[in-house]
């Protein structure tokens, strides 16, 4: 595409092309930048903007509100880096003021040469740094200059982001290695920012390629210590890759996991947060094996309790990370249950998975999931052979998530019922909820009647 087709593109844009005239009349160099013009030259239309203009010409934002008739909210600090910035359901624009002199300065300090194309909105010209269209053609992610990381080295996380959200895109050669040389600079960034791009990187349409460029670059050990201890851990026959390389194999095989439980289950919705939540504790699943590694008489290896002491290591992590309390929480949850799906034996009761998936409840098919990728990136004689075991088992699971009768039964009966048949308050009481709900779940009983009839039969606790 030339840049004569982008321009009619852009002026077509009603937003810009009021911007634009705008920009004309009260003579403001307002340029257009970063990714709204990578996308369209990759032939992605957006509707988010991110605009520059000199500080001087600051009385250009209220213009631009009472033009468009909203009002912009400032991010950051200081009026040399506030980011003036509107956000609705249609658009999304961002304000800046130019870092250094001009345009032409602005664009060198900025992160990478793809983001580099301005377009005047005033004079209806181009700029960009040196390389960028060539970079852009090449699918190239390159920094502008030799400082870039040292101005913000978030932006060493936001290189592996670009790698995973931009097609066939992958990180210059020089740049990663700069990447591995300053890796330990990202512990200067804030949590919160750090965890916003993991965010992103884990819910692109290529997390894993996120978690590897992490590992190679050296990224992965200096945010997330917890994990070097897995690079050369070896297990057991049930696997065919070390600790590590097994947990990275297992975030690949999530999207055929998901796809997996829907073939079963069409209904399965999986919101943001419950990607995030399956993706972190797939991550942090195993990092307990480190301190639960053993050997029996005979030299096999086990790792004993180990998703106790990964859920243990896991909330320091999401501690640290400033995880928010509920996706911790189902985090955690997640981890702390992820062998019992692998652990079912071949024959298992039908009552017994009916009382797993009602214990498990909501919970289900995120453990289902995980199972799946779980085994799959379990490759060792002893996995192989319960490959069908553990499909049969969550295929069923699955089947009995749908019965709502399962996951959330209606009680039958009351507290005042059992008391009122004269049994005494107390914990007995609960006991006796708890076991005739039990029944309720495994079928052995369905309507209130057959309730009440155990307890006036006499209900034994034993």
């Amino acid at each position: 595409m030339d840049l004569h087709d982008l321009e009619r593109q852009i002026l077509r844009d009603p937003i810009l092309l009021r911007l634009s005239t705008l920009a004309k009349r009260e003579k403001i160099p307002v340029f257009l930048v970063g990714g709204y013009l990578r996308d369209l030259l990759l032939g992605i239309k957006r509707k988010d903007y991110d605009l520059t203009l000199p500080r001087e010409a600051s009385f250009f934002i209220p213009a631009i509100e009472s033009a468009f008739d909203f009002h912009f909210f400032t991010v950051g600090k200081g009026i040399e880096t506030s980011t003036f910035r509107i956000v609705t359901e249609e658009i999304s624009m961002d304000i800046t003021f130019f870092q250094g002199r001009d345009i032409a300065e602005d664009l060198f300090r900025r992160d990478f040469t793809i983001n580099t194309l301005a377009f005047s909105l005033r004079d209806e010209t181009w700029q960009w740094a040196e390389g960028a269209m060539e970079d852009i053609r090449n699918r190239k992610i390159r920094a502008v200059s030799g400082r870039s990381l040292d101005r913000d080295s978030l932006r060493m996380l936001r290189a592996v982001r670009y790698a995973c959200t931009l097609d066939n895109f992958s990180i210059d050669e020089m740049l990663k290695e700069e990447i591995s040389s300053k890796k330990d600079l990202i512990l200067r960034i804030p949590a919160e920012r750090v965890k916003a791009e993991l965010d992103q990187i884990l819910l692109s349409s290529r997390p894993y390629v996120g978690m590897r460029l992490l590992y190679e670059t050296g990224l992965l050990f200096s945010l997330l210590p917890e994990l070097a201890g897995l690079e050369n851990l070896g297990q057991n026959e049930h696997h065919h890759l070390n600790v590590l390389s097994h947990t990275l194999l297992a975030i690949q095989r999530v999207p055929w996991a998901i796809e997996r439980a829907r073939m079963s289950e069409r209904a399965i919705f999986l919101s943001q947060e419950d990607l995030l939540c399956l993706y972190y504790a797939i991550l942090f699943h195993d990092i307990g094996k480190q301190d639960t590694y053993s050997k029996d008489e005979r030299e096999r290896v086990h790792f004993y309790h180990h998703e106790t002491f990964s859920c243990q290591a896991s909330e320091g992590i999401m501690k640290r990370l400033r995880f928010s309390t509920l996706l911790k929480e189902k985090v955690l949850y997640l981890i702390g249950n992820h062998m019992r799906i692998l652990n079912l034996p071949s024959g298992t009761k039908e009552t017994t998975l009916k009382r797993l998936v009602h214990e498990i409840g909501e919970a289900t098919p995120l453990l289902v999931i995980h199972s799946f990728a779980d085994k799959e990136a379990s490759r060792g004689i002893l996995s192989q052979q319960n490959d069908g075991i553990v499909e049969t088992h969550c295929i069923h699971l699955l089947e009995l998530f749908r019965q709502k009768e399962i996951v959330n039964p209606p009680p039958l009966i009351t507290g005042n019922d059992i008391l009122s048949l004269g049994y005494q308050a107390g914990p007995k009481v609960g006991h006796i909820l708890n076991l005739i709900r039990r029944k309720q779940v495994e079928g052995e009983i369905k309507t209130r009647e057959e309730a009440l009839k155990i307890l006036r039969e006499g209900f034994s606790l034993e």
